[in-house]
């Protein structure tokens, strides 16, 4: 490899010295042929920095393959998971394979809630196998039946075991999930920053994080994190949820924009109706507000939500009376 910088080096300062009697095409050919040939010296690197590593780890042996397919695995893949967890619990394998099918069966169960059967499967191969991979995503399922069972400091240890093994998106997901209801916002936020680093386009990430980060007290980039997720946000359940949180903060146009969003996507409600006309009205924005007001009324005249609103704007907008008349 010697000879081989030795000779780059040697091509690199022939080229040097003539560069600035070169045409830009000749320029470009040669910065393309040092790029290529600097690349594989970079390549090679990487490779022979792997074999060290492996040497410095002789414990560290590459795992089988598994493999395990069956009628329960395909009902599993049918997402019928309580069928799929009756045929697995039935069924039997050899070795890892086994361990495999016990790991679907763990799933299974705790898919279709049978929370104590997933737990207990999760635990076995946890105990059992010596399989790395395997008893990642054991702990990655016993984190997810106690994140169901609202027990977040029993999950937060078992993804970080799950993490520990094999680093994976979902694992560093669900630790920012975790330590973002646990209320430590400061850690959460580093994983929902490791996570959108690998997934750019989640919405559901940069809309937590931006709660983190306000928690923190970083204002600007709470705001920056929310904007953004709002242009990738489909679900209605999580519009709605940001929606609360701009209006909840004063970003009303926002709050708006999120409102309009759900309306594009799941043509929205007598609710996105109303969280439409109160973030106008926050706005002084008069015209859209009783326009909205109106509409919503129109489906639902009887809507205590919107009543309560009216009778507070009616003390500053006199022009609220004359809508509640209108059939």
């Amino acid at each position: 490899m010697n000879d081989w910088i030795t000779s780059w080096n040697a091509i690199y300062e022939n080229i040097e010295k003539k560069w600035t009697f070169m045409s830009e095409a000749e320029q470009e050919n040669h910065l393309k042929y040092l790029e290529e040939t600097a690349g594989t010296l970079l390549d090679k690197w990487t490779e022979l920095d792997e074999k060290i590593n492996e040497l410095k780890d002789p414990k560290k042996e590459r795992e089988p393959s598994f493999s395990y397919t069956s009628k329960g695995t395909t009902f599993y893949e049918l997402e019928m998971f309580e069928q799929a967890a009756r045929t697995l619990k039935q069924e039997s394998g050899n070795g890892p394979n086994d361990e495999l099918r016990r790991l679907y069966l763990g799933f299974a169960y705790l898919f279709s809630e049978q929370l104590e059967e997933a737990k207990e499967a999760f635990l076995y191969i946890i105990q059992v196998s010596i399989y790395p991979a395997l008893k990642h995503f054991a702990h990655v399922g016993l984190g997810c039946v106690q994140t169901r069972e609202e027990r977040l400091d029993d999950a937060i240890v078992s993804f970080e075991k799950a993490n520990d093994l094999t680093s994976s998106l979902d694992v560093v997901y669900n630790l920012g999930i975790c330590y973002f209801f646990n209320e430590v916002f400061h850690i959460a936020k580093q994983y929902f920053l490791s996570y959108i680093k690998q997934v750019p386009d989640d919405g559901e990430a940069f809309f937590f994080l931006g709660c983190c980060q306000w928690q923190d007290g970083n204002l600007d980039e709470a705001w920056t994190s929310w904007t953004t997720s709002i242009s990738l946000l489909d679900s209605e359940e999580s519009l709605l949820a940001l929606a609360y949180v701009c209006e909840w903060h004063g970003y009303h146009q926002a709050a708006i924009h999120c409102y309009k969003r759900v309306q594009e996507k799941h043509l929205g409600s007598v609710n996105v109706l109303h969280g439409l006309a109160w973030n106008y009205a926050l706005l002084d924005d008069k015209t859209n507000a009783l326009r909205i007001f109106h509409e919503a009324m129109r489906l639902d005249p009887n809507n205590k939500n919107i009543t309560y609103s009216l009778n507070w704007l009616q003390k500053s907008w006199p022009e609220i009376s004359e809508l509640q008349l209108v059939d």
